[in-house]
């Protein structure tokens, strides 16, 4: 089989379809330029019932409908800018996986651990995992979204802990622009930088911008934040060690 994944990304709305088109752009230009498959969920995928995040979950289900046992798949959300297209998947993405792992997702700059970008087999676990998350009512308006029900799912389920990798090797694919002072964080020649924690659409087109010219973009974090960050990171550690009885 092709070691190369698949590239998925969802968005949804006219709106913020426009204002992240360079980054929806990096992702369709990469893809051509080294032969990859892109699939771009759109309003198909939208559950209204739930905040649009959620709509990750049928989209990801119905593109593992259609791919063979075991396709490898990277998922990355909208606001992912790729910035060294040079760089091929199975070079520098795919050894991040394990042979003994079905997902690899990142603890973050900012001591969490994030979905923005993961990789991940097709596999039997994988798809019922992806409809468990779905299930997770209780965080249908958490400020997270379906990201804190695969944290939870992490935590509590001792087989999904053992088939997830997080990976403190956030810089690799999943670089951000701010972050905990002693983390790194996105550099020019870096594969992509995820705009995590940018509202503001003109501000996020004005970053992708400057990050294309490769100005060095940061974006300043309040002690307090720091500190809350510092915390997170604690905590996820511990959550990366044990699995909740």
């Amino acid at each position: 089989m092709n070691s190369a994944p698949v590239i998925t990304t969802l968005v949804i709305g006219a709106d913020y379809t426009k204002a992240l088109s360079k980054c929806l752009d990096s992702k369709r230009n990469y893809a051509t330029k080294h032969g990859y498959t892109y699939i771009q969920g759109g309003e198909k995928f939208w559950d209204r019932n739930k905040p649009i995040a959620w709509s990750k979950i049928p989209f990801l289900l119905s593109v593992c409908a259609e791919l063979p046992e075991g396709a490898l798949i990277w998922q990355s959300d909208a606001d992912v800018f790729i910035t060294n297209p040079n760089l091929r998947l199975e070079d520098h993405l795919v050894p991040e996986l394990p042979a003994d792992k079905d997902m690899v997702m990142s603890l973050d700059a900012c001591g969490h651990i994030n979905s923005g970008n993961i990789l991940f087999r097709n596999t039997e676990w994988s798809r019922d995992y992806w409809k468990r998350v779905g299930e997770q009512k209780k965080y249908t308006y958490h400020l997270w979204w379906e990201n804190a029900a695969m944290v939870e799912l992490y935590h509590t389920n001792s087989v999904d802990h053992s088939k997830i990798l997080i990976t403190r090797k956030h810089k690799v694919f999943n670089a951000y622009l701010r972050g905990i002072p002693d983390e790194p964080l996105w550099e020019p020649k870096d594969f992509l930088v995820h705009f995590a924690g940018v509202y503001d659409l003109k501000q996020m087109e004005e970053y992708a911008e400057r990050c294309e010219k490769g100005e060095v973009v940061r974006i300043p974090m309040p002690p307090s934040e720091v500190q809350a960050c510092e915390n997170a990171r604690r905590e996820s550690l511990y959550m990366i060690d044990n699995v909740k009885a």
